[in-house]
């Protein structure tokens, strides 16, 4: 799974999770989701994700790296001690990070765009800042050299991030049992909610004893119902505006401020702190969010019916596209990559722009469309090779062992997906003969046609073309001697012709495939050294 980034396919399954929510919020006579807000936060989702893709391969390689060489105490990964200490620790961490990311100027610009909806619904657990991640990774490295291990921490972390998933909701109102220890929706709500009485509170992840431990915890109050957004309201939908909201603003401060210390000290104070000079230059943006603020009237632009059609059908083309983007990210070209890039925000401002009223990209749509077209037909299409190699060790001759893995009329013999072949010999084939055979797969019975292009003392190739599900396929036997023994080697490379069947084949079909190979290898051996005496 290394070559593919998993958050791609989650986007489908959240999405029918909100959809969900919604009906479920309508049949209850509830309508708690607007069309734009929606489209806006899965926008900022989408944003994320990219930016996941492109960085935590590496940033978790600075954490096995921390791991592998300079962690301090030994955890084994079967130890249940291991698994739950670290899940307080990682969620110790979050909460960290999280209460610093309301409490610093520049953090809280890397976090701010989740709070900004003024809904809060399941689209409101997508909706993050695109740079979160860029600073939050830094909070977990600790653990590391403490010696948690990588695979410990990456299960936990995915965890945590499904959790709180299902915070964001107005479905649920309280369960007894969790409040005050598990985050739960109440408490949630809380830490979204811009009541001044609710303002940074509640920041736990999946545990709020934490919030209990360092004085950050407030419950729920039926008096006080809550109102969702930031002090400072967006009153935009533009995505990348979101995102860069907070530190446009510390950066026009920091050039228009008098004193050079509060030039860089100003990314470094308290969230919503601000030079005096800039307050009196800008008295209106002086309230922040550590203020709060009373109820007000949501942003909501009103369009028409066409225009929410058309946006709509252009977000689901954008969401197609950032699906299989991100998840073939970690195999994609670095052209493949920036065009991808350009294409999904390039959308997602355009899309916003719209359901504003604005008609600034109308134009432009002439030239977007067949490029997000041509983007999903080169992303749907883009190959994948799988190579699965396997060695065993055989009693007998070199000579013995290729001439009968090389005879496909054997093959049903010992390879438990051959079942059968159209041939009549038993022989081995050389270079230039063709044959044809029925293979069982994880999805169902194939037809492959064969030639072999490689015949030698050593080394038996042949390629096949999957005429079922269009993959191709590379099969190579190599043999040598060693310590006067045969080693035999299969290398199998199969090729994919389109996004869903390698999708298939990194979830499923690639396993069932390494563990037929390996059966295979076992099942050749018996039958070399069953059928043919040894000399």
């Amino acid at each position: 799974m290394s070559d593919y980034n998993i958050n791609g396919l989650a986007i489908p399954l959240f999405m029918l999770f909100m959809a969900i929510e919604y009906l479920f919020l309508r049949l209850k006579g509830r309508n708690l989701h607007r069309y734009n807000d929606s489209i806006n936060s899965l926008s900022m989702g989408l944003l994320l994700l990219i930016s996941d893709a492109l960085l935590k391969t590496y940033t978790f390689a600075v954490f096995i790296y921390l791991s592998e060489n300079h962690r301090i105490f030994e955890f084994s990964v079967q130890d249940p001690i291991t698994w739950i200490l670290f899940f307080f620790a990682v969620d110790l961490c979050y909460y960290g990070f999280h209460r610093l990311a309301h409490e610093i100027n520049f953090l809280w610009g890397a976090h701010v765009g989740h709070h900004q909806s003024e809904e809060y619904n399941l689209t409101t657990a997508l909706r993050q800042s695109a740079f979160q991640y860029g600073f939050s990774w830094v909070f977990y490295l600790p653990l590391a050299i403490l010696g948690c291990p990588p695979q410990v921490f990456l299960i936990l972390f995915i965890l945590l991030k499904i959790y709180q998933f299902w915070l964001h909701t107005q479905t649920i109102l309280q369960i007894t049992l969790m409040e005050g220890i598990f985050s739960t929706p109440s408490s949630h709500r809380v830490h979204h909610a811009k009541n001044p009485i609710y303002i940074d509170r509640n920041y736990g992840g999946t545990l709020v004893i934490w919030d209990r431990l360092f004085s950050s915890w407030q419950p729920e109050l039926t008096s006080e119902p809550c109102h969702y957004g930031t002090t400072r309201p967006l009153n935009t939908l533009n995505p990348l505006k979101a995102n860069f909201q907070h530190w446009s603003m510390l950066a026009k401060d920091s050039l228009h401020t008098n004193l050079w210390r509060n030039k860089i000290g100003l990314w470094f104070k308290p969230t919503g702190w601000r030079p005096q000079d800039c307050k009196n230059k800008t008295p209106t943006q002086s309230k922040l969010q550590k203020t709060g603020c009373q109820q007000r009237e949501k942003y909501d632009p009103q369009v028409s019916t066409i225009t929410k059609v058309y946006s709509g059908f252009s977000f689901l083309c954008i969401v197609l596209v950032a699906v299989m983007f991100i998840f073939l990210a970690p195999s994609l070209s670095g052209m493949k990559l920036a065009t991808g890039i350009t294409v999904i925000i390039y959308g997602l401002v355009v899309v916003n722009d719209f359901l504003e009223g604005r008609k600034r990209f109308a134009i432009f749509e002439i030239i977007r469309l067949p490029i997000m077209l041509w983007m999903l037909s080169a992303l749907w299409f883009s190959t994948s090779t799988t190579r699965i190699i396997n060695t065993i060790v055989m009693e007998r001759t070199t000579t013995q062992v290729l001439a009968y893995a090389s005879s496909p009329g054997l093959w049903p013999e010992w390879h438990p997906q051959s079942s059968k072949i159209y041939i009549n010999s038993h022989l081995p084939l050389t270079k230039g003969e063709t044959f044809e055979e029925d293979i069982d797969t994880a999805l169902g019975k194939n037809h492959l046609t064969w030639i072999v292009v490689e015949s030698s003392h050593e080394r038996w190739t042949a390629h096949a073309q999957n005429k079922t599900n269009g993959a191709t396929i590379k099969l190579q036997y190599r043999v040598y001697k060693l310590a006067g023994k045969t080693t035999f080697e299969r290398t199998l490379d199969y090729t994919l012709p389109n996004f869903a069947l390698v999708v298939i084949n990194a979830l499923y079909f690639k396993s069932k495939v390494e563990e037929k190979s390996d059966a295979a290898l076992v099942r050749l051996r018996t039958a070399i050294e069953n059928k043919i005496p040894s000399t």
